[in-house]
Order: structure tokens, then sequence, then C-alpha cells
């Protein structure tokens, strides 16, 4: 799963992925573990050689542009839709260091970033139904283009009203077909107000984070307050040191744990593990199966799949390890169409 960063210059988006990355990072990708209490309570019992847990892999490669030439940023849109989630990081701070000649209003930022991914949805389908039309002109279009055109009018009448697709609801059949275009307003998004770190610990206060959680929640999106410089920073101190730097800033906890479980939050996932020689996180989508589970983990173990054995982690955790859970007949046996929920162990027995 793909997140990407995306923002004006000096917003602090690369701070703030620094931050995140802990500056490891090659050429823009890192990849950021979900935290999960879950895992660390399964490794202190599994005495595994190996903990591996689940993560996103975050971005922050889209191209720059110029905020005052708007066109120009019709590439890292273009780059953004290959991402699975969106984080639009608004800059809500004051620097000598980081001029800037505008007023500093997140609330206005976000409107453009909002406002463009409208317009360039709006752009691939005006593309798409003008294909579609020629096709129509030949003779040689499916029922399925046909059920493409349609649904495709209607996004479009959405979009032209300024609405995004987030709430759209696509026919199952066609949602293979709208796959490719990426559309950026269907994307689950995070909004990030970047703050200096004067505002720490009483953002409540400000009128100007009040007006960017009104729009937020008039979005229904999520919004996340944290200041970029002081997280980066937190992460570069010895862990001994970190607590001690906290009190004195005012803080109760660091931000970035708090993001990157509100992104998580947001794709609709969840978590499953397998306990071996690694015990290791996997991420699913809600509703996914067991025979789901077994593809995620290798594509030869779905197709041999047999049958399943699931547990709860918790309930795992609280009978001593798997095979105390098995004695305490926690484990149940279970079938390709089981259901997953989060935070199962499974182990599959399959043939191939």
């Amino acid at each position: 799963m793909k997140v990407a960063l995306i923002g004006f210059p000096l917003s602090g988006r690369t701070t703030l992925f620094e931050a995140l990355s802990g500056g490891h990072a090659r050429e823009g990708v890192a990849s950021i573990p979900i935290p999960d209490a879950r895992l660390e309570q399964l490794a202190q019992l599994a005495g595994a050689k190996k903990v591996t847990p689940a993560a996103l892999e975050w971005r922050d490669d889209l191209p720059d542009f110029n905020p005052e030439k708007p066109e120009t940023a019709r590439q890292p849109l273009s780059v953004a839709r290959q991402s699975d989630a969106l984080v639009c990081v608004l800059r809500a701070f004051d620097s000598p260091y980081a001029p800037y000649h505008a007023p500093i209003d997140p609330t206005r930022d976000l409107n453009f970033w909002l406002d463009e991914f409208v317009l360039s949805d709006l752009q691939v389908i005006e593309n798409r139904l003008e294909r579609l039309t020629k096709l129509f002109q030949s003779h040689k279009e499916s029922a399925a283009d046909r059920a493409e055109h349609a649904l495709l009018e209607r996004m479009h009448r959405v979009l032209s009203a300024g609405e995004s697709l987030r709430e759209f609801e696509v026919p199952r059949e066609l949602e293979p077909r709208l796959r490719g275009f990426g559309f950026l307003t269907r994307k689950p998004m995070v909004v990030v107000a970047n703050v200096g770190e004067r505002v720490l610990g009483d953002e409540a206060r400000s009128e100007m984070l009040q007006r960017l959680s009104a729009l937020c929640a008039a979005r229904a999106l999520p919004l996340v307050s944290l200041c970029a410089t002081f997280e980066r920073d937190l992460r570069h101190l010895p862990e001994a040191e970190q607590a001690e730097f906290l009190q004195m800033m005012g803080v109760a906890e660091p931000a970035l744990p708090r993001l990157v479980r509100t992104v998580y939050e947001q794709l609709r996932l969840q978590v499953f593990y397998t306990m071996s020689d690694e015990l290791r996180a996997w991420l699913l989508p809600q509703g996914g199966t067991a025979l789901d589970a077994a593809a995620t983990i290798h594509s030869d173990i779905a197709r041999g799949f047999i049958r399943a054995e699931v547990c709860p982690a918790d309930e795992v955790v609280a009978a001593g390890g798997w095979k105390a859970a098995h004695k305490a007949n926690k484990v149940q046996v279970v079938g390709k169409e089981y259901v997953m929920r989060d935070g199962d162990v499974i182990y599959v027995r399959f043939n191939v």
C-alpha cells in the first residue's frame, strides 16, 4: 500500500517525511511500520528468530511545482494517482527560515488541493468519455462499455457540482474498469496541519486551526495536528531522552504513530499474523477471507489451500502461545470462505 505526501513548497512535507523515515529513505520512498502492541506481545511469546511488522510505503517523490501557477500541479497529481492514499501537508507555522509571501492559511491551501483533485478527475473522465464515444461510433462497443459510459457520466455530474467521489457508489462489476484511473477524489485522505513549536499542546486555541478543523469536518477528512521539525528532532534523540523532551515541550506523546495509525484506518485495512520461525504481521482489506489471507502470504498457499486454523491474537497471548491456545480449544478450524477478523493469527494447511 502506497501513501503519497502532497503539499506546497515550504509546507514541511519533506521534513515530515524525514521524521517518519528517521532519515533512512531511498529516493523519497520509505517503509513505515504500523504501530502494533499485539505484535509486541506475540513476539514475547513466540521466540521467533525474526519479527516483521506490517508496514505502509510512504512516498515523498512527487515533482515540485509553482503554487502561483496551478497548472504546474498536474504532474505531481498524475504521480499521486499511483498511490493508495494521500496525506496533504498544510503549512500552519511561521518561521524566518522559511519565508512565505502570501498570508499563511491552511484552509485556503486545503481548498486549493481539493479543487485541483476535482478538476483533475474531471479531465480524466472527459478523456475517457471521448474515447468511448469514438468506440461507439465504430459500433464495436460492448455492454460493459455502455455501462462504464453511463457510470462516468454520473460521476462527471457529481464532480461538476464540486463534490468528491469519495462516497460515490460504484457497482462491484465495474470497479475493475475504474481501477486504472486512480481517481484522486476517491482516495482515502488525511490532512496534516504542520504547526509551529510554540503552538504545540495549545492547538485548540488557534483560530486558524479551528477554521481548518471545521472544513475537514464538513468534508469528512481526518485532521492530525503536529510539528514536523519537533517530530524529526524527537526521532533523532536517544530513546531514554525522548520522554524528557516531550515533557519539556508540554506534549503528551509523539504525533507520528497517531498519523500512521490514522492513515491505516482510512485505508480500511486489517492486520493478521503468522507464527513460525518468523512472526509476521500482514495487511488485508477489511472483509477479506482466509483464502485472501493465504494469497497474501503466497500464491502457492492459496492455490493448494485445504483449511486454516485461526485464533485472535489476544486469546493467543492470554493462553500463553499458539500451542497453549490449541490446548485450551481456542483455535478454530475454518474453510476458505471464513471472513478474517482484525488481529487473527492464522496457520494455513495446504498441498501443492
